[in-house]
């Protein structure tokens, strides 16, 4: 006899997909989580997503299948020795110098968000332009300066350039490209970047200066 269900497997009973608490789960720790407790899908699928989720912050995660008489669940990490190694050499600073040099990078970053927004205007597929939004990256770099994350946040950034870099570099703009930042040697933030993060930035950057 066919039966009502409450929701589509995988969703909630508020409807849409499961929404899983990534800042929590990305924060370093090693987490444990359960099918039919903590998500509804296949644990391989799961697993999928723990992976895509790495991928898109451009960081690590580490994954363990668990199978006991409770039944399946999965053991977790997100990793990121980069962002691991810039908080430490921000621990190692003045408070004072990390607070400015925190608002010079997040008052920077916004600059060349607002030029950006004023100045770049990218194609439509009707032939039309319309102006370069860049709203996902406002919302990041705000985030990030609340939290307390502004460097690693711009590094992961770099790390895996958005669908904005792509914007600037059709529009002839990589003046306001985020890399060109992290490169300034004349700004204080300049030093909480990993040599790592920095030879990115200067490598994606090379052909703009040949």
């Amino acid at each position: 006899m066919a039966k009502r269900l409450d929701a589509f497997p995988g969703e909630d009973r508020r409807g849409g997909p499961r929404r899983y608490p990534w800042t929590e789960w990305t924060d370093g720790s090693v987490w444990e989580i359960r099918q039919g407790t903590d998500y509804d899908v296949a644990t391989e699928n799961m697993r999928v997503n723990l992976h895509m989720k790495a991928d898109g912050l451009a960081i690590k995660v580490r994954t363990r299948k668990v199978s006991d008489e409770d039944g399946e669940a999965l053991v977790f990490q997100f990793l990121d020795p980069e962002g691991e190694e810039m908080k430490h050499m921000m621990a190692q600073a003045q408070p004072a110098e990390v607070k400015d040099a925190m608002e010079q990078l997040y008052t920077d970053a916004i600059e060349i968000y607002d030029r950006a927004r004023e100045e770049v205007t990218i194609p439509r597929k009707d032939g039309s332009t319309q102006k370069y939004a860049a709203v996902r990256f406002k919302q990041q770099i705000d985030k990030a300066y609340e939290e307390g994350t502004l460097v690693t946040t711009v590094a992961r950034i770099i790390r895996k350039p958005t669908v904005g870099f792509g914007h600037l570099d059709a529009a002839g703009r990589p003046d306001l490209m985020l890399e060109n930042l992290v490169l300034d040697v004349g700004k204080p933030y300049h030093r909480f970047f990993t040599a790592r993060t920095i030879e990115t930035a200067r490598e994606r950057m090379a052909p703009y200066r040949s």
